[in-house]
């Protein structure tokens, strides 16, 4: 018998409380799916992003450092039709602050490298077009003003 989508997820979800936090959280699945696309948007995936990804993901996410891989796993594997513009509009009912460390977050992956690409940038622009976030509403949130 084949499976379902459902007989997936429940595998995907058995056991794996990170895994689990991130399919119960819409917003919360939608910014990852943002940062793993701010990785990539140079055309290529830095050490650097890579583990500023990380630091992002346990740091200020609460995913345990041994369940990312599981966590982009199941990304990949349910995340995958989710455009950018989808993942940006989940974001959109948000408040100011939220939406900001959004942008600065995908912003602090960008700069990991050393180098601002021009797709990173696109991708924050873009990002901050669809929240209707301006540079300087997102300088003070960085700011704390």
């Amino acid at each position: 018998m084949a499976d379902t989508i459902i007989d997936r997820l429940n595998r995907f979800l058995g056991g794996n409380p990170s895994v689990q936090k991130v399919s119960e959280d819409v917003q919360l699945t939608s910014e990852l799916l943002l940062l793993i696309r701010m990785i990539f948007a140079d055309g290529e995936m830095q050490a650097e992003e890579a583990l500023r990804f990380e630091k992002i993901c346990v740091e200020d996410l609460g995913i345990a450092e041994k369940d990312i891989p599981a966590v982009v796993k199941y990304l990949k594997e349910f995340g995958y039709e989710t455009s950018s513009w989808d993942a940006a509009a989940m974001f959109k009912g948000m408040d100011e602050e939220r939406k900001g460390r959004l942008l600065l977050r995908m912003l602090d992956i960008a700069k990991a490298d050393k180098k601002l690409h021009s797709g990173e940038t696109a991708l924050i622009r873009h990002t901050a077009e669809i929240l209707g976030m301006t540079p300087q509403e997102i300088i003070a949130i960085r700011d704390g003003k």
